[in-house]
């Protein structure tokens, strides 16, 4: 999350307004408390007190309006301190109904609030929630299924220092969701064999980026294997 947290930090640092940030990641116990540390890291970045930290924890019942319409009553009120943040965990909870009931709260934040959403994936989420948020995915925390082409190149290129899995992206015409299932596989890799694991992170983050924009996949890639 360092990227997330540089680019929010730099956003208020602007006193600009920022947009929702919808966090989704498969494990949502372990997104759940990756958001939360994100959330207070930024809180004591400006000195402002965990008070201002607001959660809407996921009871695996409905948000209902009038549970949302309370929740974000500071909102209204405003906050003495620089800024405040709204952290609602599995945003999918919320109706058609309660979502409408706070329309403003998400397309205008205002420049003391941040709020953070969560949930498993983008499905289930309304999709007048997902065209006014920027959707970060945390792949380090999703089920990765180890994909034995990819293992086998990164055993001959670290064993032998084989060209073969650089001529492998140089040849053939891959895919985004290729190049993304590598990295992924890279990160099953070290933590199998215990290598390269300082890059975990930093692969963590190049995953989303990868994910979301439009970036040089390939050079992200070998970027990694000379690394490595």
């Amino acid at each position: 999350m360092k990227d997330n947290f540089k680019n929010i930090t730099e956003i208020i640092n602007k006193g600009e307004e920022i947009s929702p940030f919808l966090f989704l990641g498969e494990n949502t116990e372990m997104l759940e408390a990756q958001v939360f540390q994100l959330a207070t890291t930024i809180l004591d970045e400006y000195s402002v007190p965990h008070v201002n930290l607001l959660k809407l924890e996921d009871n695996w019942e409905n948000i209902k309006i009038k549970d949302i319409k309370e929740f974000i009553k500071p909102w209204e009120l405003g906050t003495p301190y620089k800024f405040q943040i709204f952290l609602i965990e599995n945003v999918s909870r919320m109706t058609l109904q309660s979502f409408n009931s706070c329309l403003k709260f998400f397309e205008e934040p205002g420049l003391q609030n941040i709020i953070f959403l969560t949930n498993k994936s983008e499905s289930g989420v309304l999709d007048t929630i997902l065209s006014r948020v920027q959707t970060i995915h945390s792949w380090l925390h999703k089920a990765l299924v180890e994909d034995a082409f990819y293992f086998s190149l990164l055993d001959s290129y670290l064993d032998k220092k084989s060209p073969e899995i650089f001529s492998y992206f140089f040849r053939n015409k891959l895919e985004k969701h290729d190049y993304i299932t590598f990295l992924k596989n890279m990160i099953l890799y070290a933590k199998k064999h215990w290598v390269f694991c300082d890059l975990l992170e930093d692969l963590d983050e190049d995953i989303n980026l990868v994910q979301g924009n439009n970036v040089n996949w390939k050079y992200i890639v070998d970027k990694y294997l000379l690394k490595i």
